[in-house]
């Protein structure tokens, strides 16, 4: 790079690109609940297997099985399809702006990622747990 980044100029260009920022953190927060959702009935559809097997009922199992879970499968990889495009749109964006900037890649997306709420860690909250002791 023959020019020393400036922090100041990817600044500029983020808060000039803020609309689509936002566009795009809601794109993967939305992505993000269809993947929960799509687990939470996979995991209800294991569960329901799981009781009839214990239930030794074999046959409704395995109904449930071939039906519902494989259903929920299917569910949850395209939701995780879906996440996967949002999230190469992320990463053609802020290289788009590296681009404008004439900045690398990872100098640019801090500076993205401090933006979208999509970005924030679960870890970074504190625990239900940790609240009441």
């Amino acid at each position: 790079m023959a020019e020393k980044d400036d922090p100041q100029k990817i600044i500029t260009i983020i808060d000039g690109k803020a609309a689509d920022i936002k566009r795009l953190d809601n794109d993967i927060m939305m992505e993000v609940v269809g993947v929960a959702m799509a687990l939470d009935k996979l995991r209800a559809s294991l569960d329901r297997v799981e009781t009839l097997m214990d239930e030794r009922e074999f046959e409704k199992a395995s109904h449930v099985g071939y039906q519902e879970v494989a259903e929920h499968f299917v569910y949850v990889q395209r939701t995780l399809g879906g996440l996967q495009t949002a999230a190469h749109q992320k990463e053609a964006l802020v290289s788009a702006i590296a681009q404008e900037a004439h900045a690398a890649y990872e100098e640019v997306a801090p500076y993205v990622e401090k933006k979208m709420q999509s970005a924030v860690k679960k870890s970074s909250f504190p625990a239900e747990k940790d609240k009441t002791e």
